[in-house]
């Protein structure tokens, strides 16, 4: 019988509980440098708050493989837990970065692997699992199942194009098998590898079916034979499928369930859709069907009469119900948080990743790894298939078992708090020469590798178990996951007093992202009381005069962090406020030492693809051709290879499917655009050394093609995208040349959000203008956003513009507190100035101020639910503002021209700064790295080499970490 008596109480207590959170929230916002863990809560870089421990009876186990060279590392990125038949052993599988780097600074090829932990979970072991084995495998993904008998666990290989089959002798499982794919290392991409994803076993273990994530099929495999039966693939094009060429559908496989010994259901992540496949053939497969959905599909699983299928949705926050008769969708269930909760609102972004039934198949479990939390939905009674209740997990939360009896929970959670990462240094430590390392600048960028302090790599993933909460337990543990989310603040009249004040005078706003930078790397030689550390100022003062003097003639923003870990994941945080689940895996892979053989899914492409466009000559144009010459030869060819306009990298917004940028929130409110380097693939020539094309526009070379449709019209062609070749300075007269004309005609755009990128640095053999070092390269960044800030200071929209400079990610640096802490820089009317802002923001805090000030929609539940940035600004000053740049001297020894309009440079006081190694020796050191785009290079490798050649002999800085060395001006 239903016990309504609690469930009032329940909504009684959500509900009571509203206030108390909105003060908390207020308090939580403006701690002043508010520590990483209060009150048992964790602070994350996204702003958001996470209680692993919370739980009643929580234990929380680092997924640490005891390697004995490495006795501290702890593996990354869990993303797939199996409890075998018999209920004794907790199989848990990691597809992340987990890279080593060995003492001498070289890659650790042997443990540079992923991770299969065994735990024993059986009797007293229930409560607190007992680690009893780790298998190491090259590579993997998502896939891992044991037989119905339990005497084999498959583990799907990733790019090694494999599943990989172990059986137990002895007491200790080993590999048994490997049963290759044979795709000949071949995705179904540009320039792409293939890549075995999820796993699905028939109910008499003789089939086996694998989805080849990368080559949009599945095998089916013979467990009897360990060989592939046959591949199905799974598009349209196909004759046993629709038989259409071009048609959208079943692209990027994601899970695999089998419903008893012949039905496949596929989750097709791009594609939101579930493919039905006919298996019972032993020589080809059938399409039975495709169910649409609402959302990205990913995790799935059937009950145990096999009659229901439940599909995790990212974007849409959603659990599809399917009826396995039918193939229809019986139900959608909202799987964010109790709909009293919300209050209706229409904000996604808890990014549903997987589902599990719990063991008497009454309630359903659905993990939401953007929101850190698991639902939990009863599926008969009054409240079926809604939410009533939530519990708190650890960071990314990806799946959830339980044990045998049921009464235990586990629950693999795939990152953590990274914290401070002092020894990591810049990727090009060998080739900085401004500052020199006792020993060298070479042996410090090699100690810089070995520390093994990349982001990546202290990101570590969790084991949490606790007993399975009560009904009555879920008010307090709902309660907790909204505090952590600020699900139930109410309005801050602060805040909203601030923001009708800016609304009323703030009329354009200018969005610049720049690059790969750390507080301390740039600002801690700061000494106006913030938290900073100038042991590891790499490009300090001399080198960026422009950043110190906006960080301390207006608000230095010291407890300020970049939620991603590279610029994959970082543009989607700091154009869209949050991260698709495919994204955030897919980036760890990527991002590995040891290529591992994922894309780059972001900024406008998927497997090097702009899918953002819908036909074939738009692809073409913005890959030079690339794309119909690399794809001619792949199965289905062009018209087959990821047809449609599918972004899984792309999040939704209240206003539309994949319109989750703060851009399309601007485009839906009414607000105009322009954009200068966002989402855009480079086209145009830029010349060569003896006659760069420095001047676009007049030389009538287009630069750019927009890879997103909403900004084609509205992008600046003649602005060069990414390209380390490129001076920012140049970028900056592009966009210079165009502000003249707003000014004009008195029509500047609501936004402009403008990439100054030079600050990465890269391309020193090949750069142009003599920007090729890392100095000069990033002097010149600064003095391209110095000038910019100055060209507004200086005309008429002074009044009326506020200035927001990010970075995308900040992975390229060391930093005291937390290696997500990176340089933001607010200027303009109303920005208090000289003064340092304690208060713990992030970029989801800066799109909810561009949000606020623009009048738009929130776009996501982040953004809606975090507040904007008001200790920032002081409506009580006149607005007054001014700026003038100065240049590095350090550009001295560049060709750019330097002068304004009229003549006029400014450079920065004291001596001029040179480079103590030319652009020869940059090739020299960094032969081999790729710097054509983002992020292609091995950050630990490029970090030593800068350190080296900057700082020279300079000893490796090893202050304690989280040390607050802050100084005040003497």
């Amino acid at each position: 019988m239903k016990n309504h008596s609690l469930e009032r109480v329940f909504k009684l207590c959500i509900v009571a509980s509203a206030a108390l959170l909105a003060l908390q929230a207020r308090a939580d916002s403006h701690d002043e440098m508010e520590s990483t863990e209060h009150n048992g809560r964790l602070t994350l870089a996204t702003g958001q708050h996470i209680t692993p421990a919370f739980l009643s009876g929580a234990v929380q186990q680092p997924l640490n493989p005891g390697l004995s060279a490495y006795p501290n590392f702890v593996a990354g990125e869990a993303v797939r837990s199996q409890l075998s038949p018999d209920g004794t052993t907790l199989a848990i599988v990691c597809a992340g970065q987990n890279s080593l780097y060995k003492p001498d600074g070289t890659v650790d090829t042997a443990n540079s692997t992923q991770y299969i932990f065994l735990y024993n979970v059986a009797g007293a072991n229930m409560a607190r699992p007992v680690l009893t084995q780790v298998i190491q495998q090259t590579n993997a993904h998502v896939g891992l199942v044991f037989s119905p008998d339990g005497s084999t666990l498959y583990a799907a290989g990733g790019v090694d194009d494999a599943v990989y089959a172990y059986g137990k002798n002895g007491g200790a499982w080993s590999q048994v098998a490997k049963i290759a794919l044979g795709h000949a290392g071949v995705g179904v991409g540009l320039g792409v590898k293939p890549n075995a994803g999820g796993l699905g076993l028939s109910a008499d273990g003789k089939t086996l079916v694998v989805a080849n994530n990368y080559n949009d099929s599945i095998s089916v495999i013979d467990t009897t034979t360990r060989t592939v039966r046959y591949e199905h693939d799974l598009r349209p094009f196909q004759a046993n499928n629709e038989g259409t060429s071009g048609a959208a559908g079943g692209t990027f496989p994601f899970a695999v369930v089998v419903k008893g010994n012949g039905t496949a259901y596929v989750s097709s992540d791009r594609d939101r859709e579930v493919v039905v496949v006919d298996i019972s053939s032993p020589t080809a497969g059938r399409l039975i069907k495709r169910i649409k959905l609402d959302g990205n599909a990913l995790g799935m699983t059937l009950d145990a009469t096999q009659s229901r299928l439940y599909v995790a949705q990212d974007n849409a926050d959603q659990v599809a119900v399917i009826d396995t008769a039918s193939n229809l969708v019986s139900a959608k269930i909202d799987a964010r948080a109790p709909a009293d909760l919300l209050r209706g609102a229409k904000y996604t972004g808890a990014a549903t990743f997987a589902v599990t039934l719990a063991r008497d198949g009454r309630t359903l479990y659905a993990v939401n790894s953007g929101a850190n939390s698991v639902a939990v939905i009863p599926l008969t009674g009054r409240n079926a298939n809604t939410v009533t209740g939530l519990i708190p997990t650890a960071y990314e939360p990806h799946d959830i078992t339980f044990s045998a009896d049921g009464n235990w929970l586990y629950i693999v959670n795939g990152k953590s708090i990274t914290g401070a990462n002092p020894e990591h240094l810049y990727g090009n430590t060998a080739l900085v020469t401004s500052v020199t390392f006792p020993g060298g600048n070479t042996a410090a960028a090699a100690a810089a590798r070995a520390s093994n302090q990349y982001q990546f790599q202290l990101e570590r993933a969790s084991l949490v178990s606790a007993p399975v909460p009560k009904a009555y337990d879920l008010p307090k543990l709902t309660e907790m996951v909204a505090r952590n989310n600020f699900y139930s603040g109410e309005p801050d009249e602060h805040d909203d007093g601030t923001i009708e004040f800016l609304r009323n005078r703030i009329k354009h706003i200018i969005y610049i992202v720049k690059e790969n930078r750390t507080f301390d790397q740039i600002l801690g030689d700061l000494k106006n009381g913030a938290n900073a550390d100038p042991t590891l100022a790499m490009f300090g003062r001399n080198i960026t005069p422009n950043f110190h003097n906006l960080a301390s003639n207006f608000v230095t923003l010291d407890n300020f962090m970049d939620p991603g870990d590279g610029s994959m994941d970082g543009w989607s945080w700091a154009l869209q406020g949050r991260v698709t689940n495919t994204e955030t895996i897919t980036q760890q892979i990527n991002y590995a030492a040891v290529n591992r053989g994922l894309s780059y899914e972001s900024e406008g492409t998927n497997r090097n693809v702009p899918v953002n466009l819908a036909t074939i000559a738009e692809r073409d144009h913005a890959t030079n051709d690339g794309f119909s010459s690399g794809s001619a030869a792949l199965p289905g060819g062009t018209a087959n290879l990821l047809p449609g306009v599918g972004n899984h990298a792309s999040s939704d917004a209240p206003f539309g499917i994949q319109k989750g940028y703060i851009f399309d929130a601007v485009l839906a409110a009414g607000g105009t655009v322009r954009n200068y380097g966002f989402l855009v693939s480079n086209i145009g020539s830029i010349g060569t050394q003896g006659s760069p094309v420095s001047d676009p526009f007049a030389a009538g070379i287009v630069q750019v093609a927009p890879l997103e449709p909403a900004l084609a019209a509205l992008t600046d062609v003649y602005f060069r995208g990414y390209d380390q070749n490129y001076p920012d300075l140049w970028r900056y007269n592009e966009w210079k040349r165009e502000f003249d004309q707003f000014v004009a005609q008195g029509n500047l755009p609501s936004l402009s959000t403008v990439r100054f990128s030079h600050d990465h640095t890269g391309s020193f053999a090949t750069a142009l203008a003599g920007v090729n070092t890392p100095e000069t390269q990033q002097a010149d960044d600064d003095l391209a956003v110095g000038r910019l800030v100055e060209a507004v200071a200086h005309s008429p929209y002074a009044a009326n513009t506020l200035i927001m400079v990010t970075e995308d990610d900040c992975q390229d640096g060391p930093d005291h507190v937390d290696s997500h802490r990176a340089t933001t820089y607010v200027v303009g009317p109303y920005v208090k100035q000289g003064a340092v802002v304690k208060t713990r923001y992030s970029q989801v805090n800066v799109l909810r101020t561009i949000e606020d000030i623009l009048g738009t929609q929130h776009i996501n539940l982040n953004t809606a639910y975090q507040r904007p940035m008001t200790d920032v600004f002081n409506t009580r000053s006149s607005g007054a503002w001014t700026y003038n740049a100065t240049a590095s001297t350090v550009l001295k020894t560049t060709t750019l021209a330097l002068g304004r309009t009229d003549g006029s440079v400014q450079f920065a006081l004291g001596p001029d700064v040179k480079p103590r190694h030319d652009a020869a020796y940059w090739d020299r050191v960094t032969a081999g790295f790729n710097f054509d785009e983002a992020d292609q290079v091995p950050p630990a490798r490029y970090n030593k080499v800068l350190w080296s050649g900057i700082k020279g002999k300079k000893p490796y800085p090893t202050p304690a970490r989280s040390q607050d060395v802050a100084q005040t001006d003497d």
